[in-house]
């Protein structure tokens, strides 16, 4: 059971604490906020995947643990319990902002929630987070699955969650991560009446779904060397 158990508890771990600091961090949207927050969400990511993400691989997103798996990377078993390690992570660390941030500071962080900002359409705002979802997930399955890179798999990882930040933070808020959406809608929807945080939230699940799937095949048939195109996920 250790090869199920440590890895599931690094990946709840890792999930909470990245979600925790990215609820810390104001929501603005404004040129002066988006590279710090880019760069702070690059950072945390690329610390915590040399931390915990030692022992599980430091996915801490739901829909990279479903690319990796297609790939082999995991087995289904395993990405199961990644699954439900990274929501509960997700829910634990938007919990942990909301007891420690002053009631009218984290309100006005929506508790970290990620919403549709200056009128984008939901259309579109579906579009840029599978566009930004794809890039992130294509560049972990090219640093991931192929052992020669596998050392720059932090540093990569982290700068990919910089650009999909930056570039999304003035449309959807540059989410890439369904459970780092839900935990901060859940939590700020419970402290006040906050249900508009539920708007087009399925945005937050389609867009990087849909993008993180379409990276996973463009890997398998066009990136993938050697016996990684013939992997097939194993139970």
């Amino acid at each position: 059971m250790d090869k199920y158990i440590r890895p599931t508890l690094a990946e709840f771990v890792g999930t909470a604490l990245y979600v925790f600091v990215v609820c810390l961090f104001p929501p603005r949207v404004e040129a002066s906020t988006i590279l710090p927050a880019g760069v702070l969400q690059g950072c945390v990511y690329a610390c915590l995947i040399l931390g915990p993400g030692k022992i599980s691989g430091g996915y801490f997103n739901p829909v990279i643990t479903a690319s990796v798996t297609l790939c082999g990377g995991v087995t289904v078993r395993v990405a199961l319990c990644y699954f439900f390690a990274q929501i509960l992570g997700g829910l634990t660390g938007a919990a942990l902002s909301l007891a420690i941030l002053p009631s009218d500071m984290y309100s006005l962080y929506l508790g970290g929630s990620t919403t549709l900002v200056n009128g984008t359409e939901p259309g579109w705002g579906l579009l840029a987070e599978g566009i930004l979802t794809f890039i992130l997930v294509l560049t972990v399955l090219m640093v991931t699955i192929d052992e020669n890179k596998q050392q720059l798999s932090p540093l990569v990882t982290g700068l990919s969650i910089v650009v999909g930040v930056m570039a999304g933070a003035s449309l959807t808020g540059g989410s890439m991560n369904p459970a780092r959406s839900l935990g901060p809608a859940v939590c700020y929807s419970l402290h006040q009446d906050g249900s508009y945080v539920w708007n087009y939230h399925y945005i937050y699940w389609v867009g990087p779904a849909a993008g993180a799937m379409v990276a996973t095949l463009v890997f398998r048939f066009l990136f993938a060397s050697g016996s990684r195109e013939q992997y097939r996920p194993s139970v």
